[in-house]
C-alpha cells in the first residue's frame, strides 16, 4: 500500500501540470462549434502560427465575370475586388459554406443562413442555429443544423420547406470500421453514444482531471507543510470517489488514443490494416444520426456523407448506402459532384459512376474552376490567393498546446509521458480507493 502511495504521488507531482494543460485545451478544442474560440485572437509573428490558420478556411467563391473572391472561413467572411487583392472581412461569424443560386450568394454559418446583397451580409434564414453543412440547388437550399438537422429552404419564399433527421435504418450501417477511424471517434468525442453522450462524457472525464490535478496538487502542498491535517484528510476523501472512479474508465480511453493520435503518421499503416467488427462496436454505429459531415441535391435525390460513407434518398426518410468511406465535404459543380474523403480517398460522381479523384488534397475543403483549371481549397493551397493575417485564433493557439506543436515536433513524446501517467494514476488511485473501501467493510 506504501509503494501504491509513492507510485500515485511521484505520478501526480511529475504529470500533474502537463495533464492539467492536456485537459484544458482538450475541453475546449471538444466544443469547436463555441463562436469565442474564432473570434478571440492575439497578434504575433509566428509564421508557424500564421499558417496553421489556414486550416480554418471552409470555402472559397469566384464570381466568374467579374473575379471577385470571398472566402468563408471559421474566422468569418473575407472578400476581395480590388486590383492589389488583398482581402477585408466582410462578415464576423464562424462560416462554414459559401453556394451560389443563380444570381445570388448565401453562407452558412454559426448564426444561420446569410444572403449578399447590394449592401453586405444579411440574415436570411435560421437565425441562431449553427449550419455546419450547405447544399443549394436552382432555388432550394439544403441545410445541415450541427450534423443532425436537415433544413429544406425555398430561396424565393425564404420558406422552410421541411425540417428533419436523418435516420438510417441499421441495416444500413453494418459494416466494420479501422481502427485509425475508432480511435479518432474515442479520442474526439463521438465513438460510444447518440445525443451528444459521447461528448458529454469527454468532457465529464476532462473534468474530472481538471479538478484531480488542482486538488492533488493542493493536498500535497497541505500534507509537505503540514498545514491543517483535518483538511487534507477531507480533501482526500473529496480526491478519490465513485464519481472520480467512474471517470477513470474514459480518463484511459482518452490516453491511450491520445498516444496513437500522437503518432498516426508512424502507425498509419497498422491502424488502417486492423478492421474492428461492427458486432463489437459502441452503440453510435448502429444510427449515426449525428454524423452528417456532408450534403447534396441535383433536384431528384438528396445524398448525406457520414463517417461510413454517401446516403443517398428521394424522399429524405428512406436513405440507402450509396459508396463506402468517410464523405467529409460534397461539392456539386453543375453535374459532377466532388468527394473529399477523410481516411478514405477523395471520389469524383459523374454520370451515374464513382471513380478515384488521383492526384488531390486530403480532405480538401472545396472545388473551384478558375480559367479553365480545376483547384482545391485546402490548408496547403498554393495556387489559390488567401488571406493574410496578422493575428491567431484562440482555437488555433489551444490546438497547437494540446497537439504539442506550439512548444516543439518533439513534445508528442512529452505528450505521451503525460498520456503514461495518466494511466498510472487511474490504475493506482483506483487501487487505493478499492482497498479502503475493502477495509472499511
Amino acid at each position: 500500500m506504501v509503494k501504491i502511495y509513492k507510485i500515485h504521488k511521484l505520478a501526480g507531482l511529475s504529470g500533474g501540470v502537463l495533464l492539467l494543460l492536456l485537459a484544458i485545451t482538450g475541453f475546449f478544442l471538444d466544443h469547436d462549434n463555441w463562436k469565442f474560440l474564432y473570434t478571440t485572437t492575439f497578434k504575433t509573428e509566428s509564421k508557424s502560427l500564421l499558417e496553421k490558420e489556414n486550416r480554418l478556411l471552409e470555402s472559397y467563391y469566384i464570381d466568374k465575370n467579374s473575379n471577385y473572391m470571398i472566402i468563408a472561413s471559421l474566422r468569418g467572411i473575407y472578400e476581395s475586388s480590388d486590383e492589389e487583392k488583398q482581402f477585408k472581412k466582410t462578415l464576423n461569424e464562424p462560416t462554414t459554406a459559401i453556394k451560389s443560386s443563380l444570381n445570388d450568394v448565401y453562407a452558412s454559418t454559426s448564426n444561420g443562413l446569410y444572403k449578399l446583397t447590394t449592401t453586405g451580409w444579411e440574415s436570411f434564414a435560421l437565425a441562431g442555429k449553427y449550419l455546419t453543412s450547405l447544399a443549394i440547388y436552382n432555388n432550394t437550399a439544403l441545410a445541415v443544423e450541427e450534423k443532425k438537422y436537415v433544413y429544406v429552404i425555398d430561396l424565393i419564399e425564404n420558406k422552410i420547406l421541411t425540417k428533419t433527421e436523418v435516420l438510417i435504418d441499421k441495416s444500413e450501417l453494418g459494416s466494420d470500421i479501422k481502427l485509425s477511424r475508432f480511435v479518432r471517434d474515442l479520442h474526439y468525442g463521438r465513438g460510444l453514444f447518440d445525443d451528444g453522450l459521447s461528448l458529454l462524457l469527454n468532457d465529464y472525464a476532462t473534468l474530472i482531471l481538471i479538478f484531480l490535478a488542482g486538488s492533488g496538487y493542493y493536498i500535497w502542498y497541505l500534507i509537505k507543510n503540514k498545514i491543517s491535517a483535518k483538511r487534507s484528510k477531507k480533501l482526500i476523501k473529496f480526491h478519490a470517489n465513485i464519481f472520480v472512479l467512474f471517470a477513470s474508465l474514459f480518463l484511459i480511453i482518452l490516453s491511450i488514443t491520445g498516444i496513437f493520435l500522437d503518432h498516426s503518421r508512424g502507425l498509419a499503416r497498422f491502424m488502417s490494416s486492423v478492421n474492428i467488427p461492427h458486432s463489437i462496436l459502441p452503440p453510435i454505429y448502429d444510427s449515426l444520426k449525428e454524423d452528417i459531415w456532408s450534403i447534396d441535391y441535383d433536384g431528384k435525390i438528396y445524398r448525406i456523407g457520414n463517417r461510413y460513407g454517401i446516403y443517398k434518398s428521394d424522399d429524405l426518410k428512406s436513405w440507402h448506402s450509396d459508396k463506402k468511406g468517410f464523405a467529409y465535404k460534397m461539392i456539386r459543380d453543375n453535374k459532377k459532384l466532388y468527394i473529399s474523403g477523410m481516411g478514405a480517398p477523395n471520389k469524383l460522381f459523374y454520370d451515374e459512376k464513382y471513380t478515384i479523384l488521383p492526384n488531390t488534397p486530403h480532405m480538401f475543403k472545396d472545388v473551384i474552376s478558375s480559367k479553365g483549371k480545376i483547384l482545391y481549397l485546402s490548408s496547403n493551397t498554393k495556387e489559390l490567393l488567401l488571406p493574410k493575417y496578422q493575428d491567431v485564433t484562440l482555437f488555433t493557439i489551444l490546438l497547437a498546446i494540446h497537439d504539442g506543436s506550439f512548444f516543439s515536433s518533439w513534445w508528442i513524446w512529452v505528450n505521451d509521458f503525460a498520456a503514461a501517467l495518466l494511466i498510472v494514476l487511474t490504475l493506482t488511485g483506483s487501487y487505493r480507493w478499492y482497498t479502503k473501501i475493502k477495509r472499511r467493510s
